[in-house]
């Protein structure tokens, strides 16, 4: 099995994995993961993304790009795009790769520039920080999920009227602080493109990449009509 390295143990692909999407759910409000051959199957419930695999096997990917042929389905591979995109039907649309990343996980003190206010609000399993400007609106944001020792941080974002002013950063030290609070000491979370630097400044490791490909469902005004039954 595919060997990636963490902060404090081995962390196999399959565990990287693991508890990625078991914090990824309850950080989404999801049931939690069904583990499957090759990875684990998430019922995400939402309009053109009904149903999420998320594999550390991309063997697995062929056997399931052939027979989970509904619109709205999602399988999201531990493995670059150009392994991916021989595996799939032409049904499938390749999206922009993501990275796994892990951190450390810290008791600190988030410093929050002059015209701020920090919130921190527990929820369940889920810590929720905000940053509010000082007309009250929402700065910036982001949310933890602890699952023991490991938690995942997700949602993470800065309204662009606030960017370049290190509220990413801050957010992610209240996020942490949060979480270790709770025990916590690994961090995983899933970057973006864009996200990706600044995690990077933080002191966050890459851990390969993670391809997305999903089956278009079509929106509500371009489904055809269904015909009535017979009465």
């Amino acid at each position: 099995m595919t060997t990636v390295v963490r902060e404090h143990l081995p962390f196999s692909a399959a565990e990287l994995i693991r508890a990625w999407v078991t914090g990824w759910a309850p950080a989404r409000e999801v049931p939690p993961p069904v583990e499957v051959a090759g990875g684990f199957r998430l019922h995400v419930g939402l309009p053109g993304h009904r149903v999420r695999y998320v594999l550390f096997d991309v063997e697995r990917v062929a056997e399931l790009a052939r027979t989970r042929t509904a619109p709205g389905t999602w399988i999201k591979v531990l493995a670059p795009a150009e392994q991916l995109r021989p595996l799939l039907t032409p049904a499938w649309t390749v999206g922009e790769p993501e990275y796994p990343m892990t951190g450390p996980l810290r008791r600190a003190t988030a410093s929050v520039p002059s015209g701020y206010t920090l919130e921190v609000e527990p929820a369940g399993a889920v810590v929720l920080v905000r940053l509010r400007a000082a007309d009250g609106t929402v700065a910036a944001h982001g949310r933890i999920a602890v699952t023991g020792e490991t938690a995942v941080a997700d949602r993470i974002g800065t309204d662009a009227a606030h960017r370049r002013r290190g509220l990413g950063s801050v957010v992610m030290t209240a996020l942490g602080d949060a979480a270790a609070a709770r025990g916590a000491h690994t961090g995983v979370l899933v970057a973006s493109p864009d996200g990706y630097a600044l995690y990077t400044t933080l002191g966050w490791t890459r851990h390969g990449v993670l391809t997305p490909a999903w089956i278009p469902e079509p929106a509500p005004d371009s489904v055809p009509a269904q015909p009535r039954p017979a009465r």
